[in-house]
C-alpha cells in the first residue's frame, strides 16, 4: 500500500480538513488489512465519510439535513453524485456497525474500497494533499 504524506499546498483546506483527511486514511488502510468483507466495508465507509468531513464549511450547520451526505451534497456540489452514491450505503454500515446480520459479499466490499479511493484522490485534490510519491 502507497501512504500519503499529507502536505498542505497553497490554497489548500485548513489543519482541521488535513486531519479529517489523514483520519480517512486510517480507516482506507484498516480496510485493506481486514479480516472479513463486512470489515473492509465498513472501514471504507468510514474513510469515505471521513473525507467528505474534511470538505465540509466549520461552524453551526444551517437548516435540514444534517449528515454529511446531504451537506456534501449541498456545499460541492459538484460532488453530490459521490454523495448520493455513499449516502445509499448509510443503513447498511450503521447495520453492520451494530453487528446486525447482513451479507456484505467479498466482491461487493472490494469494489466499494476501490470506489472509496476514487473519492479520496478526488479530496486530496480539493484539499491540495500531494499523494504517493511517484
Amino acid at each position: 500500500m502507497a501512504s500519503r504524506t499529507a502536505v498542505r499546498a497553497p490554497g489548500g483546506g485548513g489543519i482541521g480538513s488535513l486531519g479529517r483527511a489523514g483520519r480517512a486514511e486510517v480507516h482506507r488502510g484498516r480496510a485493506l488489512a481486514a479480516a472479513s468483507p463486512a470489515e473492509r466495508f465498513l472501514e471504507s465507509y468510514r474513510a469515505a465519510r471521513s473525507a467528505a468531513a474534511a470538505l465540509l464549511s466549520p461552524g453551526p450547520r444551517r437548516r435540514g439535513p444534517s449528515d454529511v451526505w446531504h451537506r456534501l451534497a449541498a456545499e460541492v456540489p459538484e460532488l453530490a453524485e459521490w454523495a448520493s452514491a455513499f449516502g445509499g450505503y448509510s443503513a447498511l454500515a450503521a447495520a453492520v456497525e451494530d453487528g446486525l446480520p447482513r451479507t456484505v459479499t467479498p466482491r461487493m466490499a472490494d469494489d466499494f474500497l476501490w470506489a472509496v479511493g476514487r473519492f479520496l484522490d478526488l479530496v486530496d485534490e480539493r484539499l491540495g494533499v500531494l499523494g504517493p510519491a511517484a
